[in-house]
């Protein structure tokens, strides 16, 4: 693959791009998710156990992309495993992707419906949030790291800062004793707190588009390190004031918390209108990642102008997430996504750089 300059990232936009990637739906889920399967307030261990076994595995993913720069997932996966099985490798992976974008676009539909614009079909907002992202789209991947490097640190201190506004209610005792169960619920969530993390993988992607391919390394341990410092302070927060039983009943948990939130003399009262705002900008940009990656790769595939490919998933993508009957159905969707993820950010890279070392397969000059 041809970089011109025009289409070059810095070594700080893929970071950025990494971090957008993950940060996204589990913001306001992850609580419900590792409280139903732990059962006790060692949720954060469980987070932070999840999320060096991610960084570990994001550090595979720039490892094996090290060894073919200018080349994407799509194009150096053949090298190593062969045509055959780099082509389905690369299928898994354009599916991967456009189903994510669905959920994404569905489920912002439906926090939309049910906190906002309670009135409004789910459609009319899933519409609108595609023609928004079908315009950036086409201003390639320049336009879109240089919109996630202004957009991640606002959106990320934002949400960081009204989160800890729920501290007034804080009670360190309540998470008392550690592991008082021992060992083995922490185990027990490992899995569903792990497909939180979903989505680093885009690195053997991106990598492709990067200027000093030397320092991915760096960029991923960086990328996912600063999901598992949110992740951890959210569900800290999340279960000491709502307890165990609480959050693992209820859908959106992180939204039921900041709903409680009050400051006297404060200008803003309604804390969960903010936080959604902001949270519907991390939702475009793991969106917006999403399609292009499931686009690019559909390009390579089938030689097809990635443009067409991008409008062309626009309809794919909004008739996959208006298919799910209700919410409990989009909820079905997302953990399909996240077992389709302990392939492709799990299997796929440990099996390329494994196979690359063993055949010593690199970009030939």
């Amino acid at each position: 693959m041809k970089i011109v300059r025009s289409d070059q990232i810095s070594i700080s936009q893929l970071t950025v791009l990494n971090t957008s990637m993950i940060l996204g739906l589990s913001i306001l889920t992850l609580p419900r998710a590792t409280s139903e399967k732990i059962g006790t307030p060692d949720v954060w261990i469980s987070i932070i156990i999840a999320g060096f076994i991610s960084v570990a595995l994001a550090v595979i993913c720039a490892k094996v992309s090290q060894r073919f720069p200018g080349k994407t997932f799509f194009e150096y996966n053949q090298q190593i495993v062969g045509k055959a099985i780099g082509i389905a490798f690369s299928l898994v992976f354009c599916v991967y992707y456009i189903l994510m974008a669905a959920f994404e676009v569905r489920m912002q539909a439906e926090v939309i419906r049910q906190f906002l614009l309670d009135q409004t079909p789910i459609e009319v907002t899933m519409i609108t949030f595609l023609f928004v992202a079908g315009y950036l789209l086409l201003g390639q991947i320049n336009p879109i790291a240089r919109l996630m490097e202004f957009l991640l640190p606002v959106t990320y201190i934002s949400i960081l800062f009204v989160m800890l506004l729920s501290v007034q209610d804080f009670d360190v005792d309540k998470l008392r004793p550690v592991l008082s169960e021992g060992m083995r619920p922490v185990f027990n969530g490992l899995l569903s707190t792990a497909l939180s993390y979903s989505g680093f993988e885009c690195i053997m992607v991106f990598s492709a588009f990067v200027d000093k391919p030397q320092k991915m390394v760096r960029s991923a341990i960086i990328g996912v390190a600063l999901i598992i410092v949110l992740y951890t302070i959210n569900s800290v927060i999340v279960i000491d004031v709502l307890g165990v039983s609480e959050s693992s009943t209820l859908t959106w948990p992180t939204l039921e918390l900041i709903k409680n939130v009050e400051m006297a003399g404060f200008f803003l009262e309604n804390f969960e209108v903010v936080f959604i705002g902001v949270w519907l900008v991390e939702i475009f940009t793991t969106y917006i990642i999403s399609h292009y990656i499931a686009s690019l790769g559909i390009s390579k595939l089938f030689r097809i102008h990635i443009n067409y490919v991008h409008i062309g998933l626009l309809v794919v993508i909004y008739i996959i997430g208006i298919y799910p009957s209700d919410l409990n159905g989009s909820i079905k969707l997302g953990e399909l996504i996240g077992n389709i993820s302990l392939v492709t950010a799990g299997v796929m890279p440990i099996l390329l750089l494994l196979v690359a070392s063993l055949r010593k397969r690199r970009q030939t000059p």
